[in-house]
C-alpha cells in the first residue's frame, strides 16, 4: 500500500500537477514576456476564459502536444537545463467558434452591417483579424473593431468602399472640434487605433502631414511656387495649414477693379504687405514695363 501511495504521489508531482498548472492563467503570467498580456486579460471581457481555451487549438492531440512541451519546460526550469522552444499562437477560428456560433451572430450590430459568416468563408478571415484587442487591450485602448482591416478588401480588392455599404446610418461629417488639427496629437498618442477606425491608411493620411516638408519648402520662394504641388497633392498642404484661415490670407484677397493704378499709395505705406503674396520680381517686372519707378 505504501508503495502504491508513494507511486501515486510521485505521479501527481511529476505529471498531474504540472498538467493542472499549465491550464491556469497564473502559469502563463509567471513568464515575464506574457505577464503584461495577462494583466490586461484580467480586466477584459474574456477574463473568465482560460488562456488554453483560446491559444491551444482544439483537439486532444493539440492539448497533449502543448501540455507535454510545457511539462518538459517546467522540469527544465527546476533542473536548470535548456527549455523546449515555443512560439505563441494567436487564437484560431476553431477556438472562437467553441463559444461563438457564426449563424447566431447578427448580420447587423447597431448601425453597422457585418455578415460574419460571409467574411470568414469568402475572405478566409480569422476572428482575430478584426477582434485583436478583445482579450488583451492596452491601458486606455478601445476594444472595438478598427477599420484598418476593412481597408484590405474595401479599398483594394474590389469590395465597395462606400460608407453606406456597411454603415446603416453614415457617420457624421463633422465629428472633430474646429481646433482638432492642432489638438489631436495627445488623443492620437493615447489611442492611435481610434484614429484608424476612419483614417485607415497611415501612409496616405498621416504621413502627408507628419513627414518632413520637401526641401523647396524652405527655398524662400515657396509661397510663390507652391501652386503646382498644392494642386497635385492638396493634403500635403492642408495636413499642416488650415485652408480656410492660412491659405485664405492670399487666395481669397480680392482687389478693386482699378487696383493696378491705385495700389501705389497702399504699397508705399506698407511695402511688405504686397510681398506676402507677390514676389518682388513680379513688382519689378511690371514697374519696368510701365516705366514706373518703384
Amino acid at each position: 500500500m505504501l508503495v502504491v501511495v508513494g507511486f501515486i504521489a510521485v505521479l501527481a508531482v511529476v505529471l498531474v500537477i504540472p498538467v493542472w498548472a499549465t491550464d491556469t492563467p497564473t502559469y502563463c503570467m509567471s513568464c515575464k514576456a506574457t505577464k503584461p498580456a495577462g494583466i490586461a486579460w484580467e480586466t477584459s471581457t474574456h477574463a473568465k476564459v482560460s488562456c488554453t481555451k483560446c491559444h491551444v487549438p482544439p483537439g486532444l492531440g493539440n492539448a497533449i502536444k502543448w501540455r507535454s512541451r510545457e511539462w518538459l519546460n517546467i522540469w527544465a526550469d527546476y533542473l536548470n537545463v535548456p527549455r523546449v522552444p515555443s512560439k505563441g499562437q494567436l487564437p484560431g477560428n476553431a477556438n472562437c467558434l467553441k463559444c461563438h456560433t457564426l449563424n447566431r451572430i447578427p448580420g447587423q450590430n447597431g448601425s453597422i452591417r457585418m455578415p460574419h459568416q460571409v467574411h470568414v468563408e469568402l475572405r478566409n478571415l480569422t476572428c482575430t483579424d478584426c477582434h485583436d484587442k478583445v482579450a488583451h487591450p492596452k491601458p486606455g485602448q478601445a476594444t472595438g473593431v478598427s477599420m484598418a482591416v476593412c481597408s484590405m478588401c474595401h479599398n483594394t480588392q474590389g469590395a465597395s468602399s462606400q460608407c453606406d455599404f456597411c454603415h446603416v446610418t453614415p457617420p457624421p461629417k463633422n465629428v472633430h472640434p474646429k481646433d482638432y488639427l492642432q489638438t489631436h496629437g495627445k488623443e492620437a498618442l493615447a489611442d492611435q487605433a481610434a484614429c484608424f477606425r476612419c483614417h485607415h491608411d497611415k501612409k496616405q493620411f498621416c504621413d502627408a502631414c507628419h513627414a518632413r516638408p520637401t526641401p523647396d519648402h524652405f527655398s524662400g520662394e515657396w509661397r510663390y511656387t507652391h501652386g503646382p504641388t498644392a494642386k497635385k497633392d492638396p493634403l500635403s498642404c492642408t495636413g499642416c495649414h488650415d485652408s480656410k484661415v492660412f491659405c485664405a490670407q492670399c487666395h481669397r484677397v480680392q482687389h478693386p477693379a482699378d487696383w493696378v493704378t491705385t495700389h501705389g499709395a497702399v504699397a508705399k505705406q506698407s511695402p511688405g504687405a504686397c510681398l506676402v503674396c507677390h514676389p518682388q520680381a513680379m513688382c519689378d517686372r511690371c514697374h519696368q514695363q510701365r516705366g514706373v519707378k518703384p
